[in-house]
């Protein structure tokens, strides 16, 4: 990965396993709807302003419904305020 989210925006790739597309073009899945709109997402890059301790290589529970489709390539880029949990090895 070449980028670094700026601020307080972490990057992070989700796998979405059994996806469901609308006819919008919006990916989902019945386990995000069901567990109120979170998810876990791998953490591939932080931003310098970051208050939390979250890094690279951690998984993040957060929530989908606050996401305004910040996205860039194959990542999604999520604001420290919509991450929930930490969870790390």
């Amino acid at each position: 990965m070449n980028f670094k989210p700026l601020g307080k925006w972490v990057a992070v790739k989700t796998v979405i396993e059994s996806k469901k597309t609308t006819e919008a073009g919006i990916v989902y899945n019945d386990f995000a709807i069901k567990q109120g709109g979170y998810i876990w997402s791998d953490v591939v890059a932080v931003g310098c302003g970051i208050d939390e301790d979250i890094q690279p290589g951690d998984r993040v529970w957060w929530s989908i419904t606050n996401k305004k489709g910040n996205s860039y390539q194959d990542y999604d880029l999520v604001h420290q305020d919509h991450i929930e949990a930490v969870d790390r090895e």
